[in-house]
């Protein structure tokens, strides 16, 4: 038998579970074998800190294989990266598989260190089973995973920014404070450009601003704008221009030779360039579903709808909440709105299902609550499934 690490990642460290064979009775053996685990995990001598010192200590170890949750990516990403350098083979286990393994096994819940002996014996079990393993793939698969998590990262951090600047503004440029611009073709928008006295390159200069400010109120009673607000609008730009330099380099990565028809099938639905990066990542080779349950599943759209008396909603299910929630947002974006929907039959069925939902909730509703996230849950259901179809007709695949 092989000496297997089974690895929980935390925010600082990876608690480990060694097995060199598989125990006959997994909850007798936790029983008697985690009274020699320290619960200070500075004392535990199977716990590693992210330090050079804290992974020279889990080599010594000499495991064979290290067993990990695609969790933490950051983090679960170095230590995969280290160990595959040091010739340590790196297995994946789906955090829906391994948390099924460990109650299963009447393992205890919220314990880092059942979570990584469910890890190490999981593997054990399925030794040699591919499928039973995540596949992530090389290139630019994982390119275009950094690439849409940065863009993310972006994207989030902007909006207290803009918050900020624009409460300056209501005393500095009140004309101006709650202005909304669509950014040019360098990613950039006008007003926080002219605010910052941002140059801008390729892009002809508009006096929009200039002309604007000339008129305000504020300037008419000697109010300036302030530095605070010039440097927030400057770091804006900034924000922006590493935003359009990612989306640059997603669309190249996305748009490559072997993903010719995943494309395809994406323009159909009308799915932006975003939220099929992130589906990408998740479903990429297809060839690994063989069904229409665990393609939902994997999208974290494998949910089931709850009624009970008068309270009706949706049990979400496991899965990518990442994926979901773009699966939602693109719902709610292309298709409740019917100018935007796509065109098509993916579109008429897409949108039809999503109107009878609407009428019949109105109908059968009292009160005006019209059931808006249980439509959209239940449409993006819909739309996954027609996606598992359409996807696997366009790669010739069955299923």
């Amino acid at each position: 038998m092989k000496r297997i690490l089974g690895g929980d990642i935390c925010k600082d460290r990876v608690v480990c579970w060694l097995l060199e064979e598989r125990p006959n009775d997994l909850r007798s053996y936790w029983k008697s074998e985690v009274k020699s685990r320290s619960k200070d995990p500075v004392e535990d001598q199977m716990t590693f800190y992210f330090t050079k010192t804290g992974i020279s200590h889990l080599l010594e170890v000499k495991p064979d294989a290290i067993i990990l949750e695609p969790t933490g990516v950051h983090y679960s990403w170095l230590l995969a990266h280290i160990c595959q350098s040091e010739g340590i083979e790196v297995l994946w286990v789906g955090h829906c598989e391994a948390t099924h393994y460990r109650k299963s096994h009447k393992l205890p819940d919220k314990n880092d260190l059942a979570d990584a002996l469910a890890l190490a014996a999981y593997s054990c079990d399925h030794w040699g089973i591919p499928d039973k393993f995540l596949q992530f793939e090389p290139g630019p698969i994982v390119q275009i995973r950094d690439l849409y998590l940065q863009m993310k990262s972006l994207t989030r951090v902007q909006s207290p920014i803009i918050n900020r600047v624009r409460q300056q503004l209501c005393r500095e440029f009140p004309e101006a404070a709650f202005k909304n611009s669509q950014p040019g073709k360098d990613g950039l928008i006008p007003l926080w450009a002219w605010l910052g006295n941002v140059e801008r390159k390729d892009v002809r200069r508009n006096f929009y601003y200039d002309r604007l400010y000339d008129k305000s109120v504020a300037k008419e009673y000697g109010i300036e704008i302030s530095q605070f607000s010039q440097r927030y609008a400057e770091m804006l730009c900034q924000i922006h221009s590493w935003e359009h330099e990612a989306e640059q380099k997603l669309a190249q990565l996305i748009y490559l030779p072997q993903f010719k028809e995943y494309n395809q099938v994406f323009d159909q639905f009308r799915i932006g360039l975003r939220p099929r990066a992130l589906l990408l990542c998740h479903i990429y080779p297809m060839s690994k579903f063989e069904s229409l349950g665990s393609f939902k599943k994997r999208l974290g759209m494998a949910g089931d709808e709850l009624s009970s008396g008068d309270r009706k909603g949706w049990n979400a299910g496991s899965g990518s909440k990442m994926c979901r929630s773009e699966l939602y947002l693109w719902i709610l974006l292309a298709i409740a709105p019917v100018k935007n929907r796509p065109r098509g039959i993916i579109g008429e069925r897409l949108g039809d299902f999503y109107d009878k939902r609407q009428e019949q909730f109105k109908k059968n509703t009292e009160g005006g609550n019209t059931f808006g996230k249980l439509i959209i849950s239940q449409t993006a259901a819909y739309g996954c499934k027609l996606l598992f179809k359409e996807l696997k007709k366009a790669l010739k695949l069955k299923g």
